[in-house]
């Protein structure tokens, strides 16, 4: 079983990607499950929990970064550790390398907070893509989404502060043997072609 991931700053159209990529594959020969973490128990109640008593506006701490890390190494053993002869690929929208980036209010380095993630067991993707897109456009596309949805920027409240995020990106995945970079300011259409061979590769 592979673990694909889909990472990225808001507005470089990872989200769009994950729900084509989740619809191709069901229409394909392979078994694949697509995830978003922070639905799957405990995780869902570490982010909750988080939501409720402290939020974007609040430092993360060392002890928030360990409490997180935690629930993800437990999120993987209890629903996905027994899928390896069921499902050929899980496809997941973000992972450890957001908490890495997010959370350094913590001050901790994005890489120390990945490597702690590491330490509690949580597995490292066999492929993961990241979105990389012009901050003033990811900005634009972000609030044009949240127009339709109702949604609010936590983290990435301009283009300054994605440009800022889009660093800590590059910096943590550089080096990594598991990371594609991918240009997502070309069309959907093209980004998708690309994304599908790649993974098709791996098998």
């Amino acid at each position: 079983m592979k673990i694909i991931c889909l990472e990225g700053c808001s507005g470089t159209g990872k989200t769009t990607q994950y729900h084509f990529l989740n619809e191709h594959y069901h229409q394909s020969d392979f078994n694949h499950l697509s995830v978003v973490e922070k639905e799957y128990e405990p995780f869902k109640s570490s982010v909750k929990k988080w939501h409720e008593t402290k939020g974007p506006s609040i430092p993360f701490t060392e002890e928030d970064v360990r409490v997180f890390a935690m629930a993800r190494a437990k999120t993987f053993l209890d629903n996905f550790s027994g899928l390896e002869s069921k499902v050929d690929f899980i496809l997941m929208d973000r992972y450890f390398y957001t908490s890495a980036v997010y959370q350094i209010g913590s001050g901790l380095t994005p890489k120390e907070i990945l490597q702690i993630n590491l330490d509690y067991g949580a597995p490292i993707p066999d492929l993961t893509f990241l979105f990389d897109c012009d901050p003033y456009v990811c900005f634009q596309r972000a609030n044009s989404r949240n127009k339709l949805t109702g949604g609010k920027h936590l983290f990435s409240t301009s283009p300054e502060k994605i440009s800022e995020i889009r660093e800590r990106y590059l910096d943590l995945m550089k080096g990594r043997r598991e990371v594609k970079i991918v240009n997502s300011i070309r069309t959907i259409e093209n980004v998708s072609q690309n994304l599908i061979k790649s993974i098709d590769n791996l098998f």
